[in-house]
């Protein structure tokens, strides 16, 4: 017969392996979303605060640093995303694979990089296509008296280093350091979900749904 406290540690030890691998799948996937358009978890939802009320909208996933426990998006500093991110960095981000059914919510602090070398160089790799969407005449979300473009009047292939230059001054990049990951696992035999803290010396903690 084995010891009660025995079996305790030996299932205390498969629920941490079962857990670090979960982490590990669900950073596999959110790389391979990056690259991936068709991915599930190519686009999230981000929830920001105004004041006192949230705001969320739908951004693209840009970038992961698996050990830093970083995630990365584009936008327009012109944006409202911005405004509020500088009035309150921490925000949550929303991850739904519906073939797998998985849910991952995120809590994190938001740091702008709005001129560097590396944003820079991310700049300079873009695609002519991608740089026109931060060429507009308009800032995200500002008032018209009727529906016009928010593009500039030239083409992808007519970007003059002035347009080049103006778009630049009007990109960044917005890295969420997380703070925590709540996984949920939907079954029909129980749903299973797991909390991530990525405070030093924290354990992953098996909740309920």
């Amino acid at each position: 017969m084995v010891p009660t406290y025995v079996q305790n540690v030996k299932k205390n030890i498969n629920n941490a392996m079962q857990s670090n691998k979960v982490l590990e799948i669900e950073y596999n996937e959110l790389q391979k979303a990056i690259k991936d358009g068709k991915h599930e978890y190519h686009c999230f939802y981000l929830a920001t605060i105004d004041k006192k009320e949230p705001k969320i909208r739908t951004v693209v996933l840009r970038a992961l640093n698996k050990n830093k426990n970083t995630l990365s998006f584009h936008t327009d500093l012109r944006s409202d995303k911005v405004k509020e991110i500088q009035s309150n960095r921490n925000v949550s981000a929303l991850f739904y694979d519906k073939k797998r059914r998985i849910q991952i919510r995120i809590q994190g602090d938001a740091q702008l990089d709005k001129n560097s070398n590396k944003l820079k160089k991310i700049w300079s790799s873009m695609r002519p296509e991608s740089k026109l969407c931060y060429m507009g005449p308009f800032a995200p979300g500002e008032k018209l008296d009727q529906f016009q473009p928010n593009l500039p009047n030239h083409n992808a292939q007519n970007i003059t280093t002035k347009n080049n230059k103006k778009g630049y001054e009007n990109f960044c990049r917005v890295t969420i350091y997380l703070e925590s990951l709540d996984w949920l696992q939907l079954e029909h035999s129980g749903h299973q979900r797991i909390y991530f803290s990525f405070n030093k010396n924290s354990k992953p903690i098996w909740i309920a749904s």
